[in-house]
C-alpha cells in the first residue's frame, strides 16, 4: 500500500492543484480517525507516513500515570 500512497497523493495534487504535503497530512488524519473507531475514541493516535517511501508507522499515545495517584483513584 506504500506505493499506492504515493500514487495518490502525487495524483490529487495535480489534480486539484493543491500542496502534496496537504494531502498527505490529509491522509494521516483518516487513517488515524479510521483507527481510533477501530479501536477506541478515546485513544490518541498518531499516523505519519513516510513522504518518500510512503511507508507509514501508526502510534497510539499514552499517559503514564505513577502508581501513587492511581491509589488516590481507587
Amino acid at each position: 500500500m506504500s506505493k499506492e500512497i504515493l500514487m495518490v497523493a502525487e495524483a490529487v495534487s495535480n489534480e486539484k492543484g493543491v500542496s502534496e504535503d496537504i494531502i498527505f497530512e490529509a491522509i494521516e488524519l483518516a487513517l488515524a480517525t479510521a483507527t481510533k473507531k477501530r479501536y477506541d475514541e478515546e485513544s490518541d493516535i498518531e499516523v505519519t507516513i513516510d513522504r518518500d517511501s510512503g511507508d507509514y508507522v501508526t502510534k497510539r499515545k499514552w499517559l503514564v500515570v505513577p502508581d501513587t495517584e492511581l491509589a488516590l483513584l481507587g
